[in-house]
């Protein structure tokens, strides 16, 4: 049972981080306050759907990691 609970949760964990790897951030962070921010593009209508789109993909994922993370320590008593 451990096994069946433990190597999902090792691929969710892999796909996490790449997925949140992957994201551009929301903010420009400490690069554009030490001077080294580019100018953005104008035309954001297709950044937002992809983004939307990966961050429930990012909530999805990180629901089910929390739940397996839950499992894992139950089954890891028996």
């Amino acid at each position: 049972m451990f096994w069946l609970v433990f190597i999902p949760f090792l691929l969710i964990s892999v796909g996490l981080v790449g997925l949140i790897l992957s994201q551009e951030p929301k903010q420009s962070g400490l690069g554009d306050a030490l001077g080294g921010g580019a100018p953005m593009p104008t035309d954001f209508s297709s950044i937002r759907t992809s983004a939307s789109s990966m961050h429930k993909l990012t909530v999805y994922l990180a629901v089910a990691w929390g739940v397996l993370a839950i499992l894992l320590q139950i089954t890891s008593r028996f």
